[in-house]
């Protein structure tokens, strides 16, 4: 991937990160022992990821749904990260995980859906490079 289209992926990335980060993560914690420190540790990492930290804003987001697991919101945060360090194949899981626990949430579904059409051509760049009538590695003897 060229520079300049890495760093236009990452501004959308950041950008759907940020708008996800104004819905309350209040109701996603509710019961839970564990939410007030997996607040602290989404606003953390909302936090870093604007500032471009991806990589801890990943194990932020990792940590939140280590406390409280299946959480949509938090998964489709962690699936973000993922996307913005490179962890595409981890992305894609992540996403899917996220929609299984509620096929409804259209943020989750608009990220994943961007997100597809994004790893669709990531995956047929390397395929069409190999079409293009280079030689084969191996010789024939």
């Amino acid at each position: 991937m060229k520079p300049l289209q890495k760093k236009k992926l990452l501004l959308k990335v950041g950008t759907t990160l940020v708008l996800a980060s104004t819905i309350s993560t209040g109701v996603a914690f509710a019961g839970n022992p564990n939410a007030k420190e997996a607040s602290a540790e989404m606003k953390w990492g909302f936090k870093v990821a604007r500032q471009g930290y991806w990589q801890e804003a990943l194990m932020r987001f990792e940590h939140a749904n280590e406390l409280t697991p299946n959480q949509p919101r938090i998964l489709n945060n962690v699936a973000v990260a993922q996307e913005a360090n490179g962890l595409y194949e981890l992305a894609l899981l992540t996403y899917q995980e996220g929609l299984s626990l509620d096929p409804n949430n259209s943020a989750l579904r608009r990220n994943y859906t961007r997100f597809q059409e994004f790893y669709a051509s990531y995956i047929a760049a390397p395929e069409m490079a190999d079409d293009k009538g280079g030689q084969d590695a191996q010789k024939d003897n």
